[in-house]
């Protein structure tokens, strides 16, 4: 989905589709534009490569890595519910996911760190610490 949302961001920079949202309604208000797609490629590549490392088994699960993803993770997702919760109730005169399409990725992303904290943390205690301790 957020590659998806990047994708549509750089075709509405390049080539306007009268489809998509204008290109104004992408920008993060923080970063300047190059700054902003620079940092969502480098979001996909980390997620395409913990996928793949996921994939092919590489990954040796941490319970440390599972808390620290864990607690960031739900940190993240709540500092977005109370953007969201802001930003319905200063900007009442929009639709209530109109203006509010940046926050519901942010929560796409902040699902990802929670998931893969989840994975490390339950895998980690699934092989027992024994295990862990040999093949470290």
């Amino acid at each position: 989905m957020f590659s998806l949302r990047v994708f549509a961001q750089l075709l509405q920079a390049w080539s306007p589709v009268e489809a998509l949202p204008p290109f104004e309604a992408w920008a993060s208000g923080t970063l300047p534009y190059g700054l902003l797609v620079a940092s969502q490629i480098m979001i996909i590549v980390v997620c395409v490569r913990v996928i793949w490392r996921l994939h092919t088994g590489v990954v040796v699960p941490s319970m440390k890595a599972g808390k620290v993803l864990l607690v960031l993770g739900g940190i993240y997702g709540g500092l977005m519910c109370v953007r969201l919760i802001l930003g319905l109730t200063v900007a009442t005169d929009h639709f209530w996911f109109s203006a509010r399409l940046p926050t519901a990725f942010h929560f796409v992303l902040a699902g990802f760190v929670l998931i893969y904290g989840w994975f490390h943390y339950r895998a980690s205690v699934a092989i027992g610490p024994r295990h862990l301790e040999q093949t470290a």
